[in-house]
């Protein structure tokens, strides 16, 4: 009996560490009712938990990259009322890099709809650059040394729950 309830709870889920920044409301759905964004340390990775949808709780699991003490993920509510999850490496290596995920409601879902991609290299101060991708149109915006630039590119917009912090980076168009 003890071992089943054992490999029960194993099996119902990831167990939570801690809560990661402050926690965002926005009505992304438009059903009038502001859902809750919180992002939850689960065991080294990170998982953004999505409440008050009104239609259950959404969990992204392992969703962005958990540095150390000072670069933990951190969540914003953009002015049009999008979500944005931040993950950076400010640390780590000499290429340090900021991801951030606009996160909108679309087709019924919780959807990536947007990548924004700035790294520097520590060693090389001619290496960096940003790039802002807007996965529901496919047009982006390049900026790097050599000048400013459209861009295209071939990573669609999809549901946060599938976004999982081993994407490649950069995203394509902007490599």
């Amino acid at each position: 009996m003890f071992k089943a309830l054992i490999a029960a709870g194993l099996l119902a889920g990831p167990a939570w560490a801690g809560p990661i920044g402050p926690m965002v409301s926005s009505d992304l759905n438009g059903d009038g009712k502001v859902e809750r964004f919180s992002l939850i340390d689960s065991d080294g990775s990170v998982d953004l938990v999505i409440e008050n949808t009104g239609g259950g709780v959404v969990i992204a699991e392992d969703v962005a990259w958990m540095g150390g003490i000072g670069q933990q993920p951190e969540l914003d509510v953009a002015a049009n009322g999008s979500v944005r999850l931040t993950s950076m490496n400010e640390a780590i290596g000499r290429n340090r890099w900021h991801l951030t995920l606009t996160i909108a409601y679309r087709r019924n879902a919780y959807m990536v709809a947007g990548v924004t991609y700035a790294w520097y290299d520590t060693l090389d101060l001619d290496a960096g650059g940003s790039c802002d991708l807007n996965l529901l149109t496919g047009k982006g915006i390049l900026d790097v040394k050599s000048g400013r630039r459209e861009v295209r590119t071939s990573l669609a917009p999809m549901p946060v729950t599938d976004w999982h912090d081993d994407v490649a980076m950069p995203p394509p168009g902007c490599d």
